[in-house]
């Protein structure tokens, strides 16, 4: 099945952004970060699903919390930490309002990271010890994985980005969690997860690190449950529309199994 996250247009409701998509014949959509929180935001999801049958999943930054913060299950900030379990705590709750049964979550960030810095270079002004903040990271993971569980939702982990910029401000260390294989293996050693793989990611973090992005596609494919897919030049997560002779889309035909669910994640207009 194929969805196309409600990231890809911007409007500041979240019930805009369906409608839109309703128009043009989109009832799979993934609900995930940029809009604004307001009061009748699960009546309204509520209301669309059952008009238009529509099928939703849930994506990290959905629904946008009251306050604006970057969540990351691997803070060692006690207080963001604590938040950001709770975002994806009411996130469960709110699903079981709407009759929506998939989640997916990010990786989490082995430093901390203000909000206007989201999609931008990062500053690296509180680093975490990496043990500490994946331990911490797991035992949020296994907490959200439980109540995900008792409400038959499917509970998936994305992978990170790590471009080339930040990796320069980082002096040439990866301070996110599983932004390849290597990573990835790391973690899945650690803890028990699904993984949502997202091309354009891995593509941008594979250059940035010299890695053979198709090779780390191959090691990839026996874990890969769902994927996230948008194109990019390699070196930033652009977001851009698809084209048929993209190498990214051209590695997904040749290494994916096409019955994989896909979520789109391009910016731009409808038509795009």
């Amino acid at each position: 099945m194929i969805y196309v996250s409600s990231a890809c247009i911007k409007k500041n409701r979240i019930s805009d952004i369906i409608r839109e998509y309703v128009e043009c014949g989109i009832r799979n959509i993934e609900l995930s970060g940029g809009t604004e929180y307001y009061d009748e935001l699960v009546n309204d999801l509520s209301f669309l699903k059952e008009q238009y049958n529509l099928n939703y999943i849930f994506h990290a930054y959905f629904p946008p919390p009251k306050e604006d913060f970057v969540i990351n299950l691997a803070s060692c900030n006690d207080v963001i930490y604590e938040k950001s379990i709770s975002h994806y705590l009411n996130c469960i709750k709110i699903m079981k309002q709407v009759g929506c049964n998939v989640l997916s979550i990010h990786a989490g960030f082995l430093l901390e990271i203000n909000t206007d810095e989201i999609g931008k270079k990062l500053s690296r002004t509180i680093v975490y010890n990496r043990n500490h903040a994946m331990e911490r990271f797991c035992k949020a993971y296994e907490k959200i994985k439980k109540e995900c569980d008792k409400n038959q939702i499917c509970l998936y982990l994305e992978n990170n980005v790590l471009s080339a910029a930040n990796y320069e401000v980082f002096g040439k260390k990866d301070l996110l969690m599983m932004t390849n294989y290597e990573t990835f293996i790391e973690l899945k050693q650690m803890l028990d997860f699904d993984l949502l793989l997202d091309l354009g990611h891995l593509y941008v973090s594979a250059n940035t690190l010299g890695l053979d992005f198709q090779r780390e596609c191959n090691m990839f494919v026996p874990y890969v449950k769902c994927l996230h897919i948008s194109d990019n030049n390699g070196t930033v997560d652009e977001h851009k529309p698809l084209h048929a002779n993209s190498f990214i889309v051209q590695s997904y035909k040749k290494i994916f199994n096409t019955d994989i669910d896909i979520t789109l994640e391009t910016n731009g207009d409808l038509e795009d």
